[in-house]
């Protein structure tokens, strides 16, 4: 019976730690599925500790809901229907007895515990709130440093740290006086049970026998009800989890559009049109207002304007980071609802001023996990005046450059960001202000190094240095349009 007992825990147990596995690994999936479509102002409001929190934090929850609670209800859920049955048969008036109060203290245990739960979720949220704060101050802590300003931001973390402290306590303490009192009730309802099973064989009704076997059996519903209680535990975990992980669900998704017709098939270059154009980050103020502009096939365009006329949010959207609000945006003719952003961001590159790097190779930083030739992406660096930087690093391409590349200096990382487009060899280019952190000589020879490489391709450059606007066929001053 041991044996039987053993082999049946490894098969309970191997079975639903990998439905657990399973339920978790596809829950991450979907969660990580979800946030490639989620738009970009719903990102913009997203905290990579809060994002962190509920893909690691609270599926860890739901798994363990699944591992250790799912598993054992069953078992124990059907040892209680088995052996109530047992009781039935030998005495149903002493089985409705048993079977009326113990559900009574579970009842008692649901409803104090259903508002402790809520405690449970301001400790999640404490959670999400701390590792906002800490990873926002570890990206950031060299400014902090600068600043002299890392007593208030180690005061401040640690003060997050207490409130964790304290929900968590005050959620133990709370969770674990409920759970114990509602083992009491359960005893005292045993006592009960007991007390009457007595009374029954003083009036005739049952031999003593029979009141110790249905006592042995009673006894044995012990052990499931106070597993059936630590699984409401559980399962009140698990719930304020996958209410944390819904509200990932439901962000907001950013527009999407089918592929209906490629413009860029078979073309080098595109033509730009822009149809009262209007957008607004807050559904108020708008940072472009009916913009009409066309970028004929092969054109550089440099557009300049006052500080917040919304230059680089024109460039966003010409990419797709933001759906417009009002007109249209056309690529070689076709709306861009009938190209689909996938396909934009294919054809259309885009270098931002701050370019974020992983902490990873200069390869990868690159490529971002494309394939491509060492001679292509050496072909690349050569136009991004980064060729010889490169070439004189020990490992070369495999050089790690540091936690967003603390390692390269400002004009490095914008000349990398520059190579990893120019390695995409897109259609149409997009320069942000991209050229802001090198000097004039650098900045001459990489202009002139791009020259041969954009002569057919679409350019616009957001700019404010003389240089880079000299090279354009056309300024356009966004503030005028």
């Amino acid at each position: 019976l041991r044996a039987i007992s053993l082999l049946l825990n490894i098969i309970h147990i191997r079975l639903f730690t990998k439905i657990a596995k399973d339920v978790s690994y596809k829950i991450r999936k979907s969660l990580l599925e979800h946030l490639k479509i989620v738009s970009m102002s719903e990102y913009d409001m997203l905290g990579s500790g809060s994002v962190s929190a509920k893909v690691i934090t609270d599926v860890d929850t739901i798994d363990k809901f699944i591992a250790s609670g799912v598993g054992e209800i069953i078992v124990e859920t059907l040892t209680i229907i088995g052996v109530a049955s047992i009781i039935f048969y030998l005495n149903w008036q002493l089985a409705v007895v048993i079977l009326t109060l113990n559900p009574l203290a579970l009842g008692f245990f649901l409803r104090v515990f259903k508002n402790i739960a809520k405690i449970k979720k301001q400790e999640n949220k404490s959670i999400e709130i701390f590792q906002n704060s800490l990873t926002e101050s570890l990206e950031l802590y060299n400014q902090i440093r600068v600043q002299n300003r890392e007593e208030y931001f180690l005061e401040d973390i640690d003060k997050k740290a207490k409130e964790i402290r304290d929900k968590a306590y005050l959620y133990g303490l709370k969770s674990e006086i409920s759970l114990k009192f509602a083992q009491m009730l359960i005893m005292y309802s045993h006592d009960t049970f007991r007390a009457v099973g007595i009374l029954m064989v003083f009036l005739g009704y049952i031999t003593i026998g029979e009141m110790l076997a249905i006592f042995a059996y009673a006894w044995v519903i012990m052990k499931p009800m106070d597993k059936l209680m630590n699984f409401t535990n559980l399962y009140f975990n698990a719930k304020a989890s996958i209410a944390r992980l819904n509200e990932i669900f439901k962000l907001e998704k950013e527009p999407i559009y089918k592929l209906k017709i490629d413009p860029f098939k078979n073309r080098t270059t595109a033509y730009i049109r822009l149809k009262n154009v209007s957008f607004s980050y807050d559904k108020s103020t708008k940072v472009l207002n009916n913009i009409n502009l066309e970028i004929k096939e092969a054109e550089k365009v440099a557009i300049i304007g006052e500080t917040g006329s919304g230059k680089s949010t024109l460039a966003q959207i010409l990419i797709g980071l933001y759906p417009i609000e009002e007109g249209e945006i056309y690529y070689n003719g076709v709306e861009i609802k009938d190209i689909g952003y996938k396909t934009i961001r294919e054809n259309v590159g885009f270098v931002i001023q701050s370019p974020m790097m992983f902490n990873n190779s200069l390869r990868f930083n690159l490529t971002l996990g494309q394939d491509y030739s060492d001679e292509k992406i050496y072909k690349a660096l050569k136009i991004a005046q980064l060729y010889d930087f490169v070439m004189g690093l020990d490992k070369k391409l495999d050089t790690i450059v540091g936690k967003n590349g603390t390692k390269l200096s400002g004009g490095q990382k914008q000349r990398l960001s520059i190579a990893r487009v120019l390695l995409d060899n897109p259609k149409v280019i997009i320069f942000d202000e991209s050229t802001s952190s090198l000097d004039n000589k650098t900045e001459d020879r990489l202009l002139e190094a791009l020259d041969e490489y954009i002569k057919d391709k679409t350019v616009i450059t957001i700019a404010h240095r003389r240089n880079s606007i000299e090279k354009a066929d056309r300024v356009i001053d966004l503030s005028t349009l």
